[in-house]
């Protein structure tokens, strides 16, 4: 196939010259002419000039030499990027903004494709009043936002962002500044996947003739007009360092012994009811994450338990996307009220925070290192402790409270209303077993 790169061009005794320069790589547009002849013009005054009385010629315009080139040679050029990312080892997110001043709302689209090259489609729209004035740059931040939240809840390690606006990358690794509203609520969030991610930014011209371009467009118009929401599902936080992996998963298979377990190189996996939970190991960080609450309340409270040196109200904050403005100590029961607006429909997974509290309290009372239950024997009126000590009775309620819930944790469906109550419960409980 014959294929040339017009820069200046003109009809001289019938025959085309083309002139070309170096220059032409760094030409805004280029328009390629498809028919009997097949031509790159980086003049539009040329390629209309050229078209002016043809027939049987298609055009298109293009941001890229290579773009207009795969036109010509009916190549899918984007679905050849796709496959070379993937082939790296990239997820791969297109993601665009919009805004409208009479609706007063910012709106996102992005189209998702996993490893194996399967594609999901997210959108979504907000009306911050401190992010309105940055009109469609918001729109373009939570559509990167929302593309590295799927790559983080995913397991994918690695991500490459083709996107419209620049400083989607400069804020990212720090080459631009950032205070205006926009930018410092873009950086106070993507430092939740910092260390878990590598995240590589390419940047694209919008309305360039791309095709995923238009479709996240069209997602982004869809949210912005129809009120369209398209999200991923699940939940995870990050933890720096993989030094404790080891011994959150043989804790975990403790605390959830029916739980399937599936270990990779890549992560490790637990399943119940259908849900999961995984643990991956990232850049400097890992990252703990699922659509199975219950497991992850369990895995939060295994570093409130044992990594007390990552400070428990930073620990807080990433669990539950919370900010703790003030330096103070949280025992159980607090947590598990802090940790309500996390956790959707069914508050259930909330109460493990206070069943802990009721859990140290025994251990406490009985001088016990490890399994509380084999102090006690099931009896017709509840339970009984095995032996003598102050306060029996109290410390015998507070098992049978216990246990009638964790046996039964990971079945539970409760209203925020019934988990308060039994937070209060189990604050009266262990008032009177103290």
């Amino acid at each position: 196939m014959c294929l040339f790169m017009v820069k200046y061009s003109y009809y001289y005794k019938g025959k085309y010259r083309r002139l070309l320069g170096d220059l032409t790589k760094y030409m805004s547009k280029f328009y390629a002419v498809k028919g009997e002849e097949n031509l790159i013009f980086t003049s539009w005054e040329d390629c209309r000039f050229f078209l002016d009385g043809k027939k049987g010629y298609k055009y298109k315009s293009f941001s890229t030499e290579e773009e207009a080139k795969a036109y010509l040679e009916d190549r899918d050029y984007y679905g050849e990027l796709i496959s070379a990312d993937l082939s790296e080892g990239y997820a791969v997110a297109f993601t665009d903004g919009s805004f409208e001043e009479n609706v007063g709302r910012y709106s996102y689209g992005v189209i998702a494709v996993n490893l194996d090259g399967e594609e999901q489609k997210l959108c979504g729209s907000g009306s911050v009043s401190e992010l309105l004035p940055s009109r469609n740059v918001a729109g373009e931040v939570e559509g990167v936002l929302s593309a590295l939240n799927w790559a983080f809840l995913n397991g994918y390690k690695k991500i490459k962002i083709y996107h419209d606006y620049e400083g989607l990358a400069t804020w990212y690794d720090g080459r631009w500044g950032f205070s205006s509203p926009i930018a410092t609520y873009y950086v106070s969030k993507i430092s939740k996947y910092k260390g878990v991610l590598d995240v590589c930014f390419q940047k694209v011209k919008g309305h360039s003739n791309n095709k995923y371009n238009d479709l996240v467009d069209k997602l982004a118009k869809e949210a912005l007009f129809e009120g369209k929401t398209l999200t991923v599902d699940g939940i995870g936080y990050k933890i720096s360092g993989n030094y404790f992996i080891d011994d959150f998963i043989k804790w975990l298979n403790k605390k959830a012994p029916k739980a399937k377990v599936l270990q990779t190189d890549e992560k490790t996996t637990f399943t119940l009811d259908g849900k999961y939970l995984s643990l991956y190991s990232g850049l400097t960080s890992s990252a703990v994450v699922g659509d199975n609450r219950f497991l992850h309340a369990l895995s939060t409270l295994y570093f409130i338990e044992n990594h007390k040196e990552i400070g428990v109200n930073r620990l807080i904050e990433r669990f539950f996307n919370v900010y703790m403005e003030k330096e103070e100590q949280f025992d159980g029961y607090q947590i598990a009220e802090i940790s309500l607006d996390f956790y959707g429909d069914n508050k259930a997974p909330a109460i493990i925070f206070a069943l802990w509290e009721i859990e140290n309290l025994i251990k406490k009372k009985t001088g016990a290192n490890d399994k509380i239950s084999p102090l006690f024997e099931k009896t017709d009126d509840g339970f009984s402790f095995k032996g003598q000590i102050e306060n029996k009775r109290a410390i015998e309620r507070a098992y049978e409270f216990f246990f009638n819930l964790r046996i039964n944790y990971f079945n539970l469906n409760l209203s925020e209303e019934e988990v308060k109550k039994i937070i209060a419960d189990a604050k009266q409980i262990h008032k009177e077993a103290e």
